[in-house]
Formats: structure tokens, sequence, C-alpha cells
């Protein structure tokens, strides 16, 4: 299975042997050689569900709807918002191992967070995976790459994926009715890697500062 996901974000390495590698694509196995870009929603659902882990389909379609709603609400692009939304996960099924495989196939440099935590990489991944293979845009590209640690200045589509990702309704951790801000998504993270003795992220840092100076500006404090 990590092979199939593997040959389709065209990052299998030396998981095959040449001539067995050779044959997939000769044939066509496994889909290799079609082009994934700019697919209609339902091919794109279509693809994205066969590379996610059957338990995450649902909150993956979640927030892929809870985005869109979100975008025509606040002004944003609802078509960005729900690609965003359906493929923001879309690597999170590949494990630390295959997460650093992709970063090296793709040339992705990582700083020392995403090396101490692998299990976050699946945004930056999952980033690079939208716009390489399915050919989406930077709007796009920005928003899943900052969907786990925030960062500074976030736009509106970014703060969108960010807080439905917390928020779609199939989510069901201690909390989430009270969570109603990306101020108080990004505070609650940082506490927890706090508490956890983890390191925490400096663009979740920057984050932080950047809404709460927006806030104080917006209430006149």
């Amino acid at each position: 299975t990590d092979v199939r996901r593997m040959l389709t974000f065209q990052a299998v390495g030396d998981m095959l042997t040449p001539a067995v590698l050779e044959r997939i694509r000769t044939f066509g196995f496994y889909g290799v050689g079609r082009d994934l870009r700019a697919l209609p929603m339902e091919l794109l659902e279509a693809e994205v569900v066969r590379l996610l882990d059957p338990k995450r389909v649902p909150h993956v379609l979640g927030c892929r709807d809870t985005a869109a709603k979100l975008a025509e609400q606040y002004g944003a692009n609802p078509r960005d918002a729900a690609r965003a939304g359906l493929l923001h996960d879309v690597t999170k099924a590949l494990p630390p191992e295959l997460q650093l495989q992709l970063c090296r196939e793709y040339g992705i440099p990582l700083d020392p967070f995403s090396r101490d935590n692998p299990k976050t990489l699946h945004a930056t991944t999952g980033a690079w995976v939208a716009k390489r293979i399915f050919g989406d845009n930077e709007a796009v590209f920005q928003a899943i790459a900052s969907h786990t640690t925030g960062c500074g200045h976030m736009n509106s589509l970014q703060k969108i994926l960010y807080i439905a990702d917390y928020m779609e309704p199939n989510r069901d951790f201690p909390g989430v009715e009270r969570l109603r801000a990306v101020l108080m998504g990004l505070e609650m993270t940082v506490d927890m890697l706090r508490s956890q003795g983890r390191r925490v992220a400096q663009d979740s840092l920057e984050a932080i500062a950047s809404l709460q100076a927006e806030c104080m500006q917006r209430t006149g404090m």
C-alpha cells in the first residue's frame, strides 16, 4: 500500500528494483503515468480517498465541506478551500521514514522542528504533493503547508483551513465545542507541546503573535 502511495507521489526511490519499476511504468499499473492535475472535485476525491487511511476519510471529507462553507462566509475562494481541505492530509498515512524519503525526493529542506517531529511533516509533504502531483495553486499550497503549525500573518484561506481541520463535524476531541478561533487552536497546540516537554515550531509562535496583534488592533486595545 505504501509503495502504491509513493508511486502516485512520484517518490518511490529504491523501494522497487529498476526492472519492476520499468514494468509498472510500461503497463501503467496502479495508475502510474496518469495526469492528475486539475481534476474535478469528484475525481480528485476518488484519488485522495485511495491514498488515505480509511479511518481518516470522514475527517477529510468533513474538512473539505467545512472549509468551503467558511470560505463562502468569509470571502475566500470556495474552490481553493475545498481542494485544500480535501488534500490537507493526503500524505498523512505515510510513516515517518517515508515522509523523510518524500522530502529527499522532492528536495524539501527540513528545519530542526521538522526533523525532531516527522509526524508533522504531512503538512509540508502534502502541500508539495498538492502542487506537484495535483497541480494546485500557491494559495492551496500555502494553506496546506501551514495547517498544523500555523505561520505568521496567516491569510484568510490559511485561517479557514486551520480552523476547519479542528472544527469539522467528525472531530470529537475534548473541548472541540469551545474552539471558536484560530488563535485558541494555536494556543491549545503550543500548550500541549510544552506540557509534553516537546519543541514548539517557531511558525506557531509567530502565528500567535501575529493574531494577537490583529485582535488588539481590531478591538482598539
